[in-house]
């Protein structure tokens, strides 16, 4: 469940009050004392598309935001890991499966009040046994295609996902030993090779 958004008024590094300051054609909370700058509110998730034998892994939402929404499996990303281990993480404790990134198949940005971005992994399945998260998921299963299609209601983002991760033929794979220099400094790369599902 998100954490309500509420507004700095005072420093969090010397607790002396904010003023508000133009940086950038932008007014953000400011200290004149320490010189801290709240630059916003952001937070990140990941989702996964998972393969098995021709059928896709869905979890039913049990709690809001999208209660009772068929959703692929996903949740937000630790301070201390990175997105793929968010990701395989998230994919486990949800589901009790045990997955392997293959490659990046979408970005949701969505800035406002707070900037939300949502990362979506193609992921190869590795085993496990199916078992929902009592506190997060009411039910779950894999799905074909088209069985994916009759759930009701399944999030637009989820099928988005899902109909990406047929169409693509490799997505955006991590780049490993690249300096993070110049034109090569991107960390995930389009791919040449084409990601099987299972």
């Amino acid at each position: 469940m998100p954490y309500p958004i509420v507004p700095y008024n005072f420093c969090p590094q010397c607790g002396k009050p904010l003023i508000l300051k133009e940086i950038s054609k932008q007014i953000y909370p400011y200290c004149p004392d320490c010189l801290f700058v709240h630059w916003g509110n952001f937070s990140m998730g990941v989702g996964g598309v998972v393969w098995h034998e021709n059928k896709v892994l869905l979890v039913q939402r049990a709690n809001e935001p999208g209660k009772g929404n068929w959703t692929i499996p996903g949740g937000f990303v630790d301070q201390r890991e990175s997105i793929a281990e968010a990701i395989v993480r998230e994919i486990r404790e949800e589901t009790g499966i045990v997955t392997d990134p293959l490659s990046i198949i979408s970005l949701r940005d969505r800035p406002g009040e707070k900037h939300d971005l949502y990362v979506i992994f193609l992921l190869r399945y590795l085993g496990g046994t199916l078992k929902a998260e009592q506190e997060e998921v009411s039910d779950i299963g894999f799905f074909g295609f088209e069985e994916c299609k009759a759930l009701h209601p399944l999030a637009n983002l989820s099928r988005c996902a899902i109909e990406a991760s047929q169409t693509q033929s490799g997505g955006f794979v991590p780049r490993i030993g690249v300096p993070l220099l110049g034109e090569k400094s991107a960390l995930y790369q389009p791919s040449s090779r084409n990601c099987t599902l299972d």
